[in-house]
C-alpha cells in the first residue's frame, strides 16, 4: 500500500496499517529491531511527529515495544480470537503454532476450606465437596503468560496433579485421562493488580495491572473446575466478535 496524500485519511493511520499490514504478514518477525523513526521518514516521506504518531499506534495495539536505547522491537501477540469456545490454554496455544508450558507451583487437598473459602468465595460453587489445589504458571514459548490457581473436587485433582502437568492442559488430561467431557463453563473477565505472588511469578513489578479470568467448568450439570486465571495483558488479550442481530444467551455486562 502507497501513502496517498491526496486521501483524506491522516498520513499518520495510513503508514500505522501499511506497517501493521506487514507484521502480520512476517515481514518483521518477532524479537526483529523495527525500522528507526529515521529510516520511516527517509520510507515515506514524512515528519518525525507522523512517524512518531503511527509507531505510537502499534505499540498501544502491542505489536511493538520501545526499548531505551536499544530501539523498537517487534513483539509476540497472543490473542484468544473469540469467547464463545470452551479451550484451555495450551489448546489455544497449539492452535497458534506456539509452544505451551508450564512450571507446577503447588499440588495438593485444600488443607484448611474454610480459610480458601473466605480468600476465595467463587468456592461455594462446590458446596461441601473436598476440593485439591493445582497451582501453576503456564507459558508459551517459554515465557510466563499466566498464573493459574484451578481448583477440583479431591478425585478428579488428585489423578490430574498424577499426570505431566508440565507438557499437557487440564483439558486435554480430563478428556483423555479421567473421560470427563466438559460440556460449558460460566467465564467473567475483569481488571486486578499483581499481587506479591503474582508478580513475582509473572516477571512483573508487585501492582502492575493483569487481565482476570475466573472461570467453572462443568460436566453436565456438576461444577468440576473453578479456575482463577491472572495473565499479562502485554502478553495476552481477548478478541470478541459481537454480532447485534445475534446476542450470545448468558453474555453481557455484570453490575455489582
Amino acid at each position: 500500500m502507497a501513502i496517498d496524500r491526496n486521501k483524506p485519511i491522516p498520513l499518520h493511520y495510513q503508514i500505522t496499517s501499511e506497517l501493521r499490514r506487514a507484521i502480520k504478514e512476517g515481514q518483521y518477525r518477532v524479537g526483529d529491531l523495527f525500522p528507526t523513526d529515521k529510516q520511516l521518514m527517509e520510507k515515506y516521506g514524512v515528519s518525525s511527529i507522523t512517524v512518531r504518531r503511527a509507531v505510537a499506534a502499534l505499540v498501544d495495539e502491542g505489536l511493538l515495544a520501545r526499548q531505551p536505547g536499544k530501539g523498537t522491537f517487534v513483539k509476540r501477540e497472543t490473542v484468544e480470537e473469540t469467547l464463545g469456545k470452551l479451550t484451555g490454554f495450551f489448546e489455544e496455544m497449539k492452535a497458534r503454532g506456539y509452544e505451551p508450558s508450564a512450571t507446577i507451583i503447588f499440588t495438593g487437598p485444600v488443607e484448611d476450606p474454610a480459610k480458601e473459602l473466605q480468600r476465595t468465595p467463587e468456592l461455594r460453587v462446590f458446596g461441601d465437596e473436598t476440593l485439591y489445589l493445582i497451582e501453576k504458571v503456564q507459558k508459551m514459548n517459554g515465557q510466563p503468560i499466566t498464573y493459574l490457581r484451578s481448583y477440583w473436587p479431591l478425585e478428579y485433582g488428585g489423578r490430574l496433579a498424577a499426570e505431566d502437568l508440565e507438557h499437557h492442559g487440564l483439558y486435554e488430561l480430563v478428556e483423555d485421562k479421567l473421560g470427563l467431557v466438559l460440556e460449558r463453563a460460566e467465564q467473567t473477565i475483569s481488571a486486578g493488580r499483581a499481587g506479591k505472588k503474582e508478580a513475582e511469578h509473572l516477571q512483573v513489578n508487585t501492582g502492575s495491572p493483569l487481565l482476570i479470568m475466573t472461570r467453572v467448568a462443568y460436566a453436565g450439570d456438576r461444577a468440576v473446575e473453578l479456575s482463577l486465571n491472572a495473565y499479562r495483558p502485554d502478553r495476552y488479550k481477548y478478541r470478541v466478535e459481537l454480532d447485534r442481530n445475534r446476542p450470545q444467551p448468558g453474555s453481557g455486562v455484570i453490575v455489582e
